[in-house]
């Protein structure tokens, strides 16, 4: 059995030689501490929950279930949907990629990376409506499998994805 030869990027092309893209992200945001500053700044501006840039929040939100450990740029824990819309109008002003995310429980990495983390865990996680009748529940990302289930039992009705980690895992996240 004999092995492909990989052909390694060159510096100088969009790629450091970790292999990772240098340069802007993916749309345009250059980083460094001044970005990261306004960004942090508007954000506590127009965001009523918490917003953490700081290195402890960061390192915490830099792993999931997955192998892979991604620092974000910071973390919004949004208390309501305005907090949302805010500070995705901030990120878009600022070229800043978004990374929605609730519980972490991603054995794929998905809920990892390199950008701003809005996490609606904390505060969004309320089941607002059931409509046995119509077999629907209206519910915030943030609201644990389990949780909605036992809400929906009562009724008869479930949500039928069988996760393992359904104590845990948000309804947003699947």
């Amino acid at each position: 059995m004999s092995l492909l030869p990989v052909k390694k990027p060159r510096a100088g092309r969009g790629v450091s030689r970790a292999g990772q893209v240098s340069g802007r992200g993916p749309n345009g945001f250059r980083g460094g501490r001044i970005a990261h500053s306004r960004l942090a700044s508007q954000l506590r501006a127009h965001v009523e929950g918490p917003v953490r840039f700081d290195s402890l929040t960061r390192g915490l939100y830099a792993t999931d279930a997955s192998i892979y450990q991604i620092a974000p740029l910071g973390v919004v824990l949004p208390r309501t949907l305005d907090d949302v819309d805010a500070a995705m109008a901030i990120a878009r002003e600022e070229g800043v990629p978004v990374l929605p995310r609730g519980a972490g429980t991603s054995q794929c990495g998905q809920t990892v990376g390199r950008a701003l983390v809005i996490d609606t865990s904390r505060y969004l996680n309320r089941v607002l409506e059931i409509d046995r009748e119509a077999r629907t529940a209206r519910v915030e990302a943030g609201v644990v499998l389990d949780h909605l289930n036992r809400r929906l039992a009562p009724t008869g009705l479930f949500f039928p994805v069988d996760v393992a980690t359904a104590s845990r895992a948000t309804i947003g996240g699947m």
